[in-house]
Parts: C-alpha cells; structure tokens; sequence
C-alpha cells in the first residue's frame, strides 16, 4: 500500500491560478506518482494578489494539512512595486514563514520557488517588478545559506519567452506552464519523495 505524502503550495496567483489558469498541481502530482511507492497529494494555498507578509498571516491554513512538503512562491508579487516590500523584508518574512514551519514540525521539508520573470507587452509593465531578479535572487541566497531547504529555480526555464507564453507579462499559458516549468517542478520534488 502506498503512503500519501502531503504538499502545501502556498504563493501567488502562479500557484493559485484559479479558474483561468490549468492548475500545474495536477500535473505536479502525475509527474510524482511515476516510479515511486508514495502517492503526492497537493494542497493549494495560492492567493491571487499575495504577497510574502499575506503568505505569513495565511500559513496556518497551510498547516492544518500537516504537510511533509511546503512550497513558497511569492517573489513575483513581492517585487510588485506597488507593496512596498523590501528586498530585506521579503527575505524576514520568508525566514518567519520557514521558522514556523519547522516549528509546527521539525521534519518538513521546505522548499522556494522562484516562476516565471515578468515579459515586456502584457497588461502588467515589467516596469511594476523591474527589481523582479533582485527578489528571484533572494529565494538563492535564502536557500544557499540552508542547506536543508530546496530551491525550485524555474528561471531558466523562461528564458526568451515572450507574450505568446506569458500573454499579461504575469501568468503564463497552460501550454507553456506545462512545458516551461511542470518538468522542473517535478523533478526537483521527486528526490523528496520516498
């Protein structure tokens, strides 16, 4: 019999992606379920229009499914001129958030996960995240100086992508999500999973 190892991804409308948007957690879950004895479960906690100080007052929620797993995702809005979030403040927050979680449970496994970079012609500016790699940075440096988190980097991935995969400079397609990111997504959480 297969346990049933719990994630919690908690971010931005990236990960909430609601009904406009494919729900790459679906996709995340088939991806994981291939070749391994466990069975991933996701729980999504994205929020449209959070940022990483909402993330923190909405952790809790996260943490009634007593996750193995917790994603955090929220550069893209905390870069958002427009919240006034520091680069500095950001990294406190996300500090806190993983405090708390390793609080709640010693074990978890805790992971940041930098999207998509802002595309120029959408509806949202570049020029409203025009700091947007300076908070994609941060989630590095975070991860670097503990080694027991996971850094999920799918910039790379979103290189030369243009408005026909990121249409609003922010969300991407279901096509390009699925083809840009799910890979990397699932391949970074696979080892995390027995």
């Amino acid at each position: 019999m297969s346990k049933e190892i719990r994630i919690a991804t908690c971010g931005t409308s990236l990960t909430y992606q609601g009904d406009y948007f494919n729900l790459w957690q679906r996709q995340v879950e088939r991806g994981l379920r291939e070749g391994k004895q466990s069975t991933a479960r996701i729980y999504n906690f994205g929020e449209n229009g959070a940022d990483s100080a909402i993330g923190l007052t909405f952790l809790y929620r996260a943490l009634q499914t007593r996750p193995e797993i917790v994603v955090l995702e929220y550069n893209m809005n905390d870069a958002y001129i427009a919240r006034s979030i520091s680069v500095a403040q950001a990294q406190a927050n996300h500090l806190n958030m993983i405090s708390q979680l390793r609080a709640n449970d010693p074990n978890v496994k805790i992971c940041l996960m930098i999207m998509n970079a802002p595309v120029a012609g959408g509806l949202y500016p570049v020029s409203d995240r025009v700091n947007w790699a300076a908070y994609a940075q941060n989630y590095r440096d975070i991860c670097a100086a503990d080694s027991q988190l996971t850094l999920i980097d799918l910039a790379p991935g979103w290189v030369g992508a243009t408005t026909t995969d990121i249409p609003d400079g922010v969300h991407p397609t279901k096509t390009a999500v699925s083809t840009r990111s799910v890979p990397t997504m699932i391949s970074s959480l696979r080892p995390l999973i027995s």
